[in-house]
């Protein structure tokens, strides 16, 4: 019983990962564009102090969309996934800060947590990151790269 939990707690923790960066990055996809195509819908939600940085509201809002588009790309199809993740947990984490104790700041503190975790695993199941590191000898597996296959790809 326990070899069957084993074999499928395995299989289960590769595919928590995937399902982890999708949903993540449906998120950060669909904010991203909304504030792309509604940009003055957004103003509202923005701290009184952007008024003391040299971008007019909007302009921040667009830049921000921007910033969500690209990244929440870059988890959908598995590409500098580690990276995009922790900066994106990053970025949630301030705009949690910035909102404070509500809702909507548990809300973004929990899905920063949540990119912030997915930078700490590897990431590279079905993902773009796996199939070019596939193509440049690189081996990785769920968890980290045995010695004998770090020296590997040392010496490739």
């Amino acid at each position: 019983m326990n070899e069957f939990f084993a074999k499928w707690n395995e299989k289960a923790s590769n595919w928590a990962i995937v399902v982890l960066r999708l949903s993540l990055a449906g998120v950060f996809l669909y904010f991203g564009f909304r504030q792309l195509s509604n940009p003055t819908g957004f103003i509202g939600y923005l701290p009184s102090e952007i008024s003391l940085l040299p971008l007019a509201p909007k302009t921040f809002v667009v830049l921000n969309g921007a910033f969500e588009v690209f990244a929440g790309t870059l988890l959908l199809i598995g590409m500098y996934t580690r990276i995009a993740a922790l900066l994106l947990g990053l970025h949630l984490m301030g705009i949690a800060w910035t909102i404070g104790y509500s809702d909507t700041g548990i809300r973004d503190f929990g899905l920063a947590l949540a990119a912030v975790a997915l930078a700490m695993f590897n990431t590279h199941r079905f993902s773009l990151d796996e199939y070019l590191d596939k193509r440049s000898g690189c081996v990785h597996n769920a968890t980290h790269h045995s010695n004998e296959e770090n020296e590997e790809h040392k010496e490739q």
